[in-house]
């Protein structure tokens, strides 16, 4: 509750300010991280906040301007695990007005790059690579190969992706089953319009 209620409060006209001290907005940026504690064994991590957290997420926000965000956090976040980057840019996504600023198609982008920091994030933003599931199980056998260490974040989006497309098959077969005319009734039925049309005639 504590989330939804600071993230939607109004910033102010700092927000759109384009000149910015990077060094303060990168100290700033860290204050947030620190406040962000990974919880967990490699592979099942998660990321709680701490008090305060949001808080200092306004203030960093009311240091930069909205528009490039995403490229800016990803710069100011030397040394910080990708986890922790990806969770904040799931938190401007999904809880902040406007998604806090933040391109997930740039991200998305970010699957199909070399940089193996950027994928690593890209991996556990909740996002997928693409719209097509088909896609989706390409690039990441492809990510998978190239980056044999992200192989783990690989897998779990991989899930992810296989109940997507189960759910899409399912979807397209009870269409056909429930829309679809089997072709072995199709000459009987379109005997019995023909009758009915005779009848009325």
């Amino acid at each position: 509750m504590l989330l939804f209620k600071v993230l939607n409060f109004e910033a102010t006209g700092q927000l759109n300010s384009t000149a910015i001290n990077l060094q303060s907005a990168r100290e700033q940026l860290h204050n947030v991280y620190a406040l962000m504690l990974i919880d967990g064994r490699p592979g099942y991590e998660q990321v709680a906040f701490r008090e305060h957290t949001f808080e200092e997420l306004l203030t960093f926000l009311a240091m930069v301007p909205v528009e490039g965000i995403t490229e800016l956090i990803y710069r100011l976040s030397d040394g910080v695990p990708a986890i922790k980057i990806a969770e904040l840019y799931n938190v401007l996504c999904w809880s902040a007005e406007n998604r806090g600023g933040i391109a997930l198609e740039e991200i998305q982008e970010w699957f199909y790059g070399k940089q193996a920091r950027r994928i690593e994030i890209a991996l556990q933003v909740d996002i997928f690579p693409s719209n097509s599931m088909q896609e989706c199980q390409r690039i990441l056998a492809e990510i998978e190969q190239k980056h044999r260490h992200l192989k783990y974040l690989c897998r779990a989006v991989g899930k992810e992706v296989n109940h997507r497309l189960k759910e899409e098959e399912s979807w397209a077969k009870y269409r056909r089953d429930t829309f679809e005319m089997p072709k072995e009734m199709t000459p009987s039925i379109m005997g019995i319009i023909k009758g009915i049309k005779k009848g009325k005639e």
